[in-house]
């Protein structure tokens, strides 16, 4: 039996939430740290938004500044989410050789102890491709996943209230008639230990729970454990860069055109976008005379390698917008750059780019 390092930190400062596995995935190889369960919570209320979105498409910044509600871009991908008091975090951090190697296996088996936890206390919980917990139709717990290195990191949460109506002002919307649809929305797709039981469990009986069963279901023994100066040091680093604008506006390009515009005959500045089974896929496009000028990727997806998009973009300018020879040039791309975009194929990303081009030129 495998031992692991466990971090039982409950409430910790809201930046650190997010800049904790991040640190220490990226120096578990320099330090030969064991692989690590973090448990924490924060310490008020922030917006966290996915390493893949667009800050002014996905959160009303506007709201947040004027109800003083801080918002930072974490380290992995997935959406936009309301984070508080009201939910416990976990956080796995593990070397590559230790884990499943395609990304739904990886969730599939570190989320079975989370399951386990969610039906000791009643709710009927299940696993739902790729990476969500459901009970009784309900999301209860929303995670992603990313790797740095040679360290993988899975992480997600326990959710004891739910927040809908703080969650619907804050997502950006078409229009204000959209935002009471969204809370109603959210009220009828979430869930929590407060919807699901009239006793909810302490903070403290789930973590107990929780660690029993990752013990049991992971087959490893864990160990209550300190952080290390070093990790310290590089968590402090990372919730600086954090601050950082290049950071905080990561995907977005200096001057970039997110709007659908004729310049010329079949030039065209678009945007196109489609919810698949991984995730929403958002795509700005230049197109100029049947070749892909410019594009940029966005959404609420989960790509590892994690900080591939840019690469991947450039890789994927100057293609020719061919329903035969587009999807086989993606497909190339993907595999050199070894992308793993589960529930996204390369098939699928190119045929939403070529839509897009044929209805623009009808």
């Amino acid at each position: 039996m495998k031992e692991w390092r466990l971090l039982n930190l409950a409430e910790i400062p809201w930046q650190r939430t997010q800049s904790i596995y991040h640190a220490l995935a990226l120096i578990q190889d320099k330090l030969s740290t064991p692989n690590t369960l973090i448990i924490n919570w924060p310490n008020k209320p922030f917006v966290c938004i996915g390493l893949h979105q667009i800050v002014e498409l996905v959160i009303e910044t506007n709201y947040l500044e004027k109800k003083n509600i801080p918002f930072l871009r974490r380290s992995c991908g997935g959406g936009s989410v309301y984070l508080d008091q009201d939910q416990v975090f976990y956080q796995i951090i593990c070397k590559e050789k230790d884990h499943p190697k395609s990304l739904e296996e990886f969730y599939k088996f570190f989320l079975t102890p989370v399951i386990k936890t969610y039906q000791f206390f009643n709710i009927p919980a299940q696993y739902t491709p790729i990476n969500d917990i459901v009970a009784n139709g309900r999301k209860i717990s929303g995670n992603g996943a990313v790797s740095f290195e040679d360290s993988k990191v899975l992480v997600g949460n326990f959710i004891f209230s739910f927040p809908s109506k703080m969650m619907s002002k804050i997502l950006k919307v078409p229009n204000e008639k959209f935002r009471d649809k969204i809370a109603k929305s959210l009220e009828e797709r979430m869930g929590s230990f407060s919807l699901f039981l009239e006793n909810v469990p302490k903070k403290e009986e789930v973590v107990e729970k929780f660690i029993e069963f990752f013990e049991e279901e992971i087959n490893v023994r864990l160990t209550e454990g300190t952080l290390l100066h070093e990790e310290i040091e590089k968590i402090e680093e990372i919730e600086n860069s954090y601050a950082q604008k290049d950071w905080i506006y990561y995907v977005e390009k200096e001057g970039k055109e997110l709007f659908q515009q004729k310049i010329k005959s079949d030039t065209y500045f678009t945007y196109a976008e489609r919810k698949f089974e991984g995730g929403l896929l958002q795509l700005f496009i230049h197109f100029d005379q049947k070749k892909l000028e410019d594009i940029t990727i966005s959404g609420d997806f989960s790509i590892n390698p994690p900080f591939i998009l840019h690469k991947l973009e450039e890789e994927i300018c100057g293609l020719s917008v061919d329903e035969t020879t587009l999807p086989a040039s993606i497909k190339q791309i993907f595999n050199s750059l070894e992308i793993d975009l589960p529930g996204i194929t390369p098939e699928q990303f190119a045929l939403l780019i070529i839509e897009k081009y044929n209805a623009l030129r009808k």
